[in-house]
């Protein structure tokens, strides 16, 4: 049976990551101190020049960057973006330079996968791609890209025809490519891409639709967990910050901690968290050994288990801090903001829990 017990390399692993995270002090961290750390290179395979981290390891890393105050994309681009071109493509595509530029943090991936009105549906239908003389064009649209704001290049997942899907890798600057950006409520920034006959060369995967799919899931299993993970470390840090309020804050004369209604909700709290975390690192543990489909059910019933925690976490932290919590200068609010929003990205309770 796996170990779910920390390893050595992952103490002193989220120990730095920790005190990375507290030297900023509200600072948005920087992608190249990622990189300087290796924290890119973790997710990559050996073959990619990386450090062949395990979904433990990863998790790890991420629980501890959620504790930060604004969102880095890290799942986004390091471990979905990247690991999934590494898994699809060869080490030398673009003369070998992708995978020198995306361990240290001179190039960037996301993953457009997601269509408008279609959810979490993985099956391209919206995006079609056809053959002409020199290569192939796509037409249509993608929904919400985590981190495509800040992509040098997206992998776009486009209908063949007959049946096949096919995955390209489109650069941000490529004529006929509409790169909408925004900025979610919690700061992080994502993009929706419109193509009108963006011309491409061969993809980098062309399958069955049902197999694309697989290969999509599995990539997404691995970001959903590790994206839970930093959900996680966010969890964890709004309960500090309300708990500190809770013992400093006076009303009748007395800390709002010593009411005893008050104990009560805050030990269920740490309960949930604790539950939340449990589940997390036993399915991180098992990840690489398990079989696909066992694992998609792991994965999936750890997903809503923490987006259902990360739910009630949120709410009891505004209706216990009261207006304080939502001032856009008080510590909570940032992670009240991506709790709310995290507990959505790639899918919420009900789509996993089906």
């Amino acid at each position: 049976m796996t170990s779910t017990l920390p390893t050595d390399d992952q103490r002193m692993l989220a120990d730095s990551a920790r005190s990375y995270v507290q030297r900023q002090a509200g600072a948005a961290p920087r992608w190249q101190d990622f990189a300087d750390f290796g924290w890119l290179a973790l997710p990559l395979p050996s073959a990619w020049g990386g450090l062949g981290g395990s979904t433990a390891d990863v998790c790890v890393l991420a629980q501890a960057l959620g504790r930060a105050p604004t969102v880095a994309p890290y799942v986004a681009l390091a471990l979905l973006g990247a690991g999934l071109l590494a898994d699809v493509a060869s080490p030398d595509l673009g003369d070998g330079a992708w995978p020198a530029a995306l361990a240290e943090g001179r190039r960037r991936v996301a993953l457009a996968a997601w269509e408008p009105g279609r959810g979490q549906a993985l099956d391209p239908q919206l995006c079609q791609a056809r053959p002409v003389a020199g290569g192939w064009q796509l037409s249509g649209v993608k929904g919400l890209v985590p981190g495509g704001d800040e992509a040098d290049a997206c992998l776009v997942s486009a209908h063949l025809g007959d049946g096949r899907a096919g995955l390209f890798l489109l650069a941000a600057d490529t004529p006929g490519l509409g790169l909408q950006r925004c900025r979610l409520i919690d700061g992080q920034g994502a993009a929706t891409l419109h193509l009108d006959g963006v011309a491409l060369p061969a993809p980098l995967l062309a399958a069955p639709m049902a197999d694309l799919q697989a290969r999509l899931q599995t990539a997404l299993d691995r970001a959903t967990l590790a994206h839970g993970a930093e959900l996680l470390g966010a969890m964890a840090q709004a309960f500090d910050t309300l708990q500190a309020y809770l013992q400093t804050r006076q009303q009748f004369g007395r800390a709002i901690a010593s009411n005893q209604v008050i104990q009560h909700r805050l030990v269920d709290l740490h309960v949930e968290i604790s539950e939340a975390r449990a589940i997390t690192t036993a399915t991180a543990a098992m990840f690489e050994s398990a079989a696909p489909a066992t694992r998609q059910r792991w994965c999936a019933a750890t997903r809503a288990h923490v987006a259902q925690t990360a739910q009630h976490v949120w709410e009891e932290v505004v209706q216990l801090h009261g207006a304080i919590g939502m001032t856009a200068d008080y510590p909570a609010s940032h992670h009240i903001h991506r709790l709310a929003v995290g507990r959505m990205l790639y899918g919420d309770a009900h789509h996993h829990l089906e």
